[in-house]
């Protein structure tokens, strides 16, 4: 009799066991799934600000390189990001606020606002989230800084 109620508690416990497992793995997906988005959403936020950094200081303005120095801080940052589309748009205000678009593909004068716009289309990749999220997820990230001035501003 005592080995029929072990018998019984095990045969229970493998049922609650195969019951839980598959929350649990759901669970363990969810977060890993999480995990992998926040991070790509830090490293965009990160290319943007560190491209609105470095577009800020006019470096390669003389030398005519600054818009591909800008673009390749930025890039630089997004480089172990996989498969999805990768955008960076440059952006500035002649006035010096920004007021309206800006002028795209232009990092600005001194004293003008530059905006570093990082766009990033996340794919989902664990089996059972992902399939219940959308295929692509936008990720975006924006800084803007006031250009120094390397030379007198007008």
């Amino acid at each position: 009799m005592h080995t029929a109620r072990n018998r019984h508690r095990r045969g229970l416990v493998s049922l609650e066991f195969a019951l839980i497992l598959p929350l649990l793995l759901a669970l363990a997906m969810a977060l890993i799934e999480g995990g992998v988005m926040f991070y790509s959403w830090l490293t965009i936020q990160k290319a943007a600000q560190s491209g609105a950094r470095f577009a800020a200081t006019g470096q390669g303005e003389d030398q005519g390189t600054r818009m591909s120095q800008i673009l390749g801080v930025a890039e630089e940052w997004m480089d172990h990001l996989d498969k999805g589309e990768k955008t960076i748009v440059v952006r500035s205000w002649p006035a010096g606020l920004p007021e309206g678009d800006g002028v795209e593909g232009d990092a600005g004068g001194p004293c003008q606002m530059v905006e570093v716009d990082v766009t990033y289309t996340y794919h989902p990749f664990t089996p059972v989230i992902g399939s219940a999220l959308p295929e692509t997820i936008p990720l975006r990230g924006t800084d803007r800084k006031l250009n120094e001035p390397w030379r007198p501003c007008d």
